[in-house]
């Protein structure tokens, strides 16, 4: 239901300081977000070599579960801002269409500022947690790969996710106070029509949603 007002590729900004810093911050979470598709590649081949090394030559990956265990963390939280950026995660949609501008930019505001203080709660926890495995010396069962590097992941992945946050807090403060203003640094509501346009473009490129966009707008006339 949400989708991400920057267009892909563009160049950078040069408008409102806003605009600047959250075209850079993307590239951050760009580049993270790689990283964690890159481990999911990397857990892929890892399990393919646990099943036929286990198989044929009777030679399991040593210390496999340890190993992803410790890469989990990598996928399940580098991409966590990025997500957030384009509004991927689980929203009440269903609530939140019914508003627009001022009312929206409000409720959208206070979520985003609930979940800045949660966010900033979890850092210092996880540091905490970090901490006390790294002082420690918390190991994996099998082969005793240090557990410190993997929750290192989590508090300073959770940093960028507050910056985003705070980012999208800025944003719609500012869309609250200038309705009218352009959507900048965070995600706006899609409705059902434009979202399935928009997915069928992904999956079957421009000109099958442009043709599906036409057959909406002939059905439209066609009803009047």
């Amino acid at each position: 239901m949400i989708t991400e007002p920057q267009i892909k590729g563009q160049r950078a900004p040069s408008g409102p300081a806003l605009a600047i810093f959250d075209y850079w911050y993307s590239k951050i979470e760009n580049f993270l977000n790689g990283i964690s598709a890159l481990a999911i590649f990397c857990v892929m081949l890892l399990g393919v070599t646990q099943v036929f090394g286990r198989k044929f030559f009777n030679m399991p990956v040593p210390g496999y579960i340890d190993f992803i265990e410790q890469t989990m963390v990598i996928f399940a939280f580098f991409g966590i801002a990025y997500c957030q950026r384009l509004g991927g995660h689980v929203r009440m949609d269903l609530f939140m269409a019914k508003f627009s501008r001022r009312p929206l930019y409000f409720f959208e505001a206070l979520a985003t500022l609930v979940g800045l203080l949660v966010i900033t709660v979890l850092i210092e926890t996880s540091w905490l947690h970090f901490m006390r495995a790294f002082e420690l010396g918390d190991s994996t069962i099998d082969v005793q790969l240090p557990i410190w590097p993997a929750k290192l992941v989590i508090p300073l992945t959770f940093c960028v996710l507050w910056g985003r946050f705070v980012l999208q807090l800025i944003g719609f403060i500012r869309l609250f106070v200038y309705p009218d203003a352009k959507v900048i640094a965070v995600p706006v509501i899609e409705d059902v029509t434009v979202q399935a346009r928009h997915e069928i473009e992904d999956a079957l490129g421009e000109e099958a949603a442009k043709q599906a966009k036409f057959d909406e707008t002939y059905r439209k006339k066609g009803k009047k």
